[in-house]
């Protein structure tokens, strides 16, 4: 947080990436509120804005909840702790990228007790909460694991799986076990995995958690499920984002050269500004092209905060626009995810023009209609409705509906409320019954 008043970034830019980073490599951050172990005039004052149902700062909540951890006889009381567990998970659903990710933080901190009220919150607002599974992923203890277990095995939303699978390889590899670890479940979740991967108007997240999940566990295929899988081999490859050597590194040095363009005509390069910037290629490769969902998110958080990000954005996506084929969607999920983690309202512009340009699959505008969320409701709502109205699978009518939600955009929602898609009509039906 120091740093980032001194280099005059955004609240918590850095603490988000270090923070982010830290546990996608095993590791605890460290912070000075850890040591919090009594409630001082401090923590009371902010027990006391709760109980008023103000509103807290993600590192507010961070020093509760390791209060709550270091002295849970200061929240003993039935009453308290309900209310300061549904008040978290309250925020949790209202956060979005940076903020969702710090609340992610804080949920790991408080541990399995905030597990049985994230359950059925899932439950009843899958969309709105599927992002808060990942944190059972890094508590320990055998609670986590078997909440992780429980909803794969007896929740069927693809939102959920999207976020629960990799949580769950990562529990049982800190356990010290691979799939044997599941034991008599894991023929259950061979079929559960074989099944999301099947179904390909299924959320992409959730079928590419699925894909690396089968891969992890090295499954048996039968013959018949081997030539399922052979049907949808070039989906498949799409979700592993399977190209040619030649085409990565070409793709990665067109964007580079791009950026240096763009860098020298942007009013942020002066005098004896460096124009090769050293390492900015690898972040490039490794968001847009690194075999697994986390480690692509990772390096789109990590060069979020940079003064240059937004400029990187526009380059990156001018590329993308120009010179990826509309067969290699999987490449263009990627950008627009990468672009999305970038939070830099220049970084929405490419978005838009992918948006309204011509899209082969569905899970294009799923990607699209996520950054949307994020945007301004002036600007955005119509491309929504388009999106919506040209969506062909219900996951993407359902982020619509969520980011139409978050943008405020009510007609929009109403409208949707009233779509043949009784899936996403009933989304729709739920975000405004909120408002």
């Amino acid at each position: 947080m120091a740093y980032e008043k001194v280099l005059g970034l955004d609240s918590l830019d850095l603490v988000d990436c270090y923070v982010y980073a830290s546990r996608a490599q095993g590791h605890i951050p460290k912070t000075s509120s850890a040591r919090v172990s009594e409630a001082a005039g401090a923590e009371v004052e902010l027990l006391w804005r709760l109980a008023e149902n103000e509103s807290l700062t993600s590192p507010q909540w961070l020093r509760l909840a390791h209060l709550y951890r270091n002295r849970p006889d200061v929240l003993a009381s039935p009453r308290i702790r309900e209310c300061f567990l549904h008040r978290l998970l309250d925020r949790a659903g209202e956060s979005f990228e940076k903020e969702e990710r710090l609340v992610r933080e804080v949920l790991i901190t408080v541990g399995a007790d905030v597990l049985p009220i994230l359950r059925e919150r899932l439950r009843t607002e899958p969309l709105r909460y599927f992002t808060t599974c990942e944190a059972a992923g890094f508590m320990t203890g055998e609670q986590s694991r078997q909440f992780l277990i429980d909803l794969a095995l007896g929740m069927r939303d693809g939102a959920v799986t999207a976020t629960l699978l990799e949580p769950l390889r990562r529990r049982l590899h800190a356990d010290g076990v691979g799939p044997e670890g599941m034991q008599r479940q894991a023929p259950a979740f061979r079929d559960y995995a074989l099944r999301v991967l099947d179904d390909t108007d299924e959320f992409f997240t959730a079928r590419e958690e699925a894909l690396s999940f089968l891969r992890w566990g090295r499954f048996a295929l039968s013959p018949r499920e081997r030539a399922r899988m052979g049907e949808i081999r070039e989906d498949l490859q799409q979700l592993r984002l399977v190209c040619g050597e030649t085409y990565r590194r070409d793709l990665v040095a067109e964007v580079g050269e791009r950026f240096a363009r763009d860098l020298s005509a942007s009013a942020l390069a002066g005098p004896g500004t460096p124009l090769a910037v050293p390492g900015v290629r690898t972040f490039i490769h490794d968001g847009l092209f690194s075999a697994e969902r986390v480690d692509r998110l990772t390096a789109s958080v990590l060069v979020g905060p940079w003064q240059l990000s937004g400029v990187l954005g526009t380059s990156l996506g001018s590329v993308v626009s120009q010179s990826v084929d509309k067969n290699d969607y999987g490449v263009q999920r990627a950008a627009v995810r990468f672009l999305t983690k970038l939070t830099r309202p220049e970084a929405l512009e490419p978005i838009r023009a992918m948006g309204w340009s011509q899209v082969r699959d569905d899970s294009v505008r799923l990607t699209i209609g996520w950054a949307l969320g994020a945007g301004s409701q002036e600007r955005d709502c119509a491309l929504l409705r388009h999106l919506g109205q040209s969506a062909t699978t219900t996951a993407t009518r359902r982020v619509v509906a969520l980011s139409a939600a978050r943008l405020g955009a009510w007609p929009l929602l109403e409208d949707l409320a009233k779509t043949w898609d009784s899936v996403a009509a009933g989304e729709a039906q739920r975000l405004i019954g909120q408002q």
